[in-house]
């Protein structure tokens, strides 16, 4: 690395670019990259900073196709002298964003997701440090090779561990049970811990966009299953299952409907650490879902099965190929 590292900030929208609109009486997208960093006009940086627009939208407004466009926007970069990036994106679906990125992201150098829970002129907030934070880490060496990082609160994150644990708390991002990759203390970064990470795809892939998720409910679920079932335009589903990745066994004629159109259908755990287990052997338990096609989602949660299974789909991957992938950890 540089004596003096570049970092590229891009600009994808959320609160932290939002600021209070009289006339509306609501806060909007206001804010690009430039305006972002002109809070720190005042400060030395640890790097060069370039600056790059691509959204001022809020993250509940994106889909997998648009995130596609984002990567494939950061892989250009590549080479081009930079020597990490930072993202700045609302903190609603910064989970799934990120996490997309990073099974897309195969180069050394750092991706540092950030937001912010309240906008940049209300008293407190946390969006002028959380960016500072972000920056500091894209220009440290030390974040090399750890994937794609999301800097919250004094800490950076993984992106296959993060999770939105408030819409309201300033921490309103955590790894539950796993703890921060990093701790940042006047200005410097402590590693704590080296995530654990799936092989980053080194082609550009362009994710399935139509893959659904089913939340098994208590006796819910089954009249939007019936609809996914005959829906023609459906690529990919992933069931959200009961505790070891079991549903109602009144879903088994739909999920069998929908494998014998060669639509991969995946199940998971909906607990917040859950896995996949295959010790039951009633109908609509993981086990008898396997035994007719149902692939396994292991440990990953419903989100990450639903954007794992889209990158698959995109690099044509089915059968045990796509099995394989999925359970890459």
């Amino acid at each position: 690395m540089p004596e003096r590292p570049n970092v590229l900030v891009v600009a994808a929208g959320g609160t932290i670019g939002m600021t209070y609109d009289e006339r509306a009486k609501s806060y909007a997208p206001t804010l690009g990259a430039g305006d972002m960093l002109a809070w720190f006009k005042d400060k030395k940086l640890p790097c060069d900073v370039s600056v790059l627009d691509w959204s001022r939208q809020p993250s509940s407004h994106y889909n997998i196709r648009m995130m596609a466009d984002l990567v494939e926007l950061l892989r250009k970069q590549a080479g081009q002298g930079i020597n990490g990036i930072v993202v700045t994106a609302g903190t609603d679906s910064i989970e799934e964003m990120s996490y997309l990125v990073d099974l897309l992201w195969p180069y050394p150098y750092p991706v540092i997701f950030t937001g912010s829970t309240l906008p940049s002129d209300q008293l407190g907030s946390d969006g002028p440090l959380n960016l500072y934070h972000a920056i500091l880490a894209a220009s440290s060496e030390c974040t090399w090779g750890l994937g794609v990082l999301i800097c919250f609160q004094d800490q950076l994150f993984a992106a296959n561990e993060i999770c939105k644990i408030s819409n309201f708390k300033r921490d309103a991002l955590a790894a539950p049970y796993r703890g921060p990759v990093a701790e940042i203390v006047a200005n410097r970064i402590h590693i704590i811990k080296k995530p654990r990470r799936g092989r980053a795809i080194e082609e550009m892939v362009v994710p399935a966009k139509e893959v659904e998720i089913i939340w098994a409910t208590l006796g819910g679920g089954e009249r939007m299953l019936k609809l996914l079932a005959e829906d023609e335009s459906l690529e990919g589903l992933v069931l959200a299952g009961f505790g070891a990745g079991n549903v109602n066994p009144a879903w088994v004629p739909q999920i069998r409907q929908i494998i014998r159109r060669n639509v991969p259908v995946v199940v998971t755990s909906r607990c917040l650490r859950g896995r996949v287990v295959t010790s039951h052997g009633y109908e609509g338990s993981a086990q008898k879902l396997n035994e007719f096609g149902v692939l396994s989602g292991g440990s990953l949660t419903p989100l990450q099965a639903r954007l794992k299974l889209a990158v698959g789909i995109g690099m044509h991957l089915t059968g045990r190929d796509l099995q394989k992938y999925l359970l890459d950890e």
